[in-house]
């Protein structure tokens, strides 16, 4: 996923004030496309409490798995007049936090749960941009489509789901004056931590791989994660995996275990089951070693019998 998150400083050295960029130039000129102007009111149309119940529990495991995340996020940027926003696909405000005097002045442009902030819309935004060209976005000042917008910053980033399917985006936005170049930063983090947390339990009774070049980071943000079935093949790479591996999701689903790492699934738990280290070293591909876990929890429902742990390295 590639990033389109430009310093305003280089567009303003040849524009008028936050001139879009090109990706925001055609976000602009999509806007147009649907119909919108620069001059008009924002889109007030907000579910009622019943609709916005339902579209919760429709993305129940998105919200589970975002919110806690969204509160400690909260609480790094605490007074600093600006709110975290959870979005569905479709750029539906879910859920946002914030500090209470900023959340009442984005009230006044329908930033708030309920209201669709895609870009057919509210035009040029860093929610809607976000979901048209699937990948992170900061849309500061008056790049924003609709003049009403222009008092906001936003840094917005796609969440992933383990497919690799877009089904939602954090968004941390804030007053135009006050925008901070690490809140994107910040914002990639709390969705890689969303992202891995989606991961491991879609794939909890998976052969998982966790795996870095430096043991100190097993356990972290920066581990990949890759899962397998019991026999070895693919299912899916958290997007550290697939940096490390040097191969996008869509490649890999053409790989086994053997072929990324050199092993079958059972000489590796044969070899974690007789390790008394909590990891072992595997060969990539490309000739570098890394240092993985293993986890892997054999579903065996047989008379309702529970999972049979073959090896948990977590």
């Amino acid at each position: 996923m590639r990033d389109d998150v430009h310093p305003t400083a280089n567009a303003r050295a040849t524009h008028a004030p936050g001139w879009p960029t090109p990706t925001i130039q055609k976000s602009h000129e999509r806007s147009e496309t649907f119909g919108l102007q620069a001059s008009a009111r924002p889109d007030y149309d907000v579910l009622s409490g019943a609709a916005l119940a339902l579209k919760r529990e429709q993305n129940r495991v998105l919200c589970v798995h975002a919110m806690p995340v969204m509160e400690t996020l909260h609480e790094q940027i605490v007074n600093t007049q600006s709110m975290i926003v959870l979005t569905d696909a479709e750029g539906l405000i879910l859920h946002s936090i914030g500090d209470d005097d900023f959340l009442r002045r984005a009230e006044r442009v329908a930033l708030r749960p309920g209201a669709n902030w895609a870009e057919n819309r509210q035009g040029t935004n860093a929610i809607g941009t976000a979901l048209a060209e699937l990948c992170p976005m900061v849309v500061h000042g008056d790049q924003h489509f609709l003049a009403a917008n222009h008092f906001l910053t936003c840094s917005s980033v796609p969440i992933l789901d383990p497919y690799g399917d877009a089904i939602g985006v954090l968004d941390v936005t804030g007053d135009h004056r006050s925008y901070h170049q690490h809140t994107m930063a910040l914002a990639k983090m709390s969705v890689q931590m969303i992202e891995n947390h989606l991961f491991t339990t879609t794939f909890q009774e998976t052969l998982q791989v966790s795996f870095h070049g430096r043991p100190e980071f097993l356990g972290t943000l920066m581990e990949g994660i890759v899962a397998f079935t019991a026999d070895g093949r693919f299912l899916s790479a958290n997007r550290s995996a697939q940096f490390q591996l040097g191969m996008p999701l869509a490649a890999l689903r053409a790989h086994t275990l053997a072929s990324l790492f050199d092993v079958t699934s059972a000489q590796l738990i044969d070899r974690m089951r007789a390790s008394t280290e909590p990891h072992v070293s595997l060969n990539l591909g490309n000739g570098a070693v890394v240092c993985a876990r293993v986890q892997f929890r054999r579903a065996l429902r047989a008379e309702g019998s529970r999972p049979a742990e073959v090896h948990d390295g977590a």
